[in-house]
């Protein structure tokens, strides 16, 4: 299973992006992200905040096989608990380049 993920945004508009095997995560973060995967539909945003102008925008795909989940979120519509997720994913982003 792979994970790609991009953050985009922010008051100097920056791009950050890195890819990685699930299974490279810390396993509370793997655990995480197969749960998401097995459960998209409850973890994709209900609004958008179309005021948000400098904030990030946050894209995940997960796929495995032919399977693909695509998730975008804000600032104000990342769900509870992916703060962890994202933190690490940025850091890889950032260590990648």
């Amino acid at each position: 299973m792979k994970l790609s993920y991009v953050r985009e945004g922010g008051l100097f508009f920056q791009v950050s992006e890195t890819e990685m095997e699930v299974g490279d995560l810390p396993a509370d973060l793997q655990t995480l992200v197969r749960k998401v995967y097995e459960n998209s539909d409850d973890y994709r945003p209900r609004e958008k905040n179309v005021n948000l102008r400098d904030g990030y925008q946050y894209r995940l795909e997960i796929r495995e096989g032919r399977k693909k989940v695509n998730l975008t979120f804000g600032d104000t519509t990342l769900p509870d608990g992916f703060q962890p997720l994202i933190q690490y994913l940025q850091e890889k982003a950032i260590n990648d380049h």
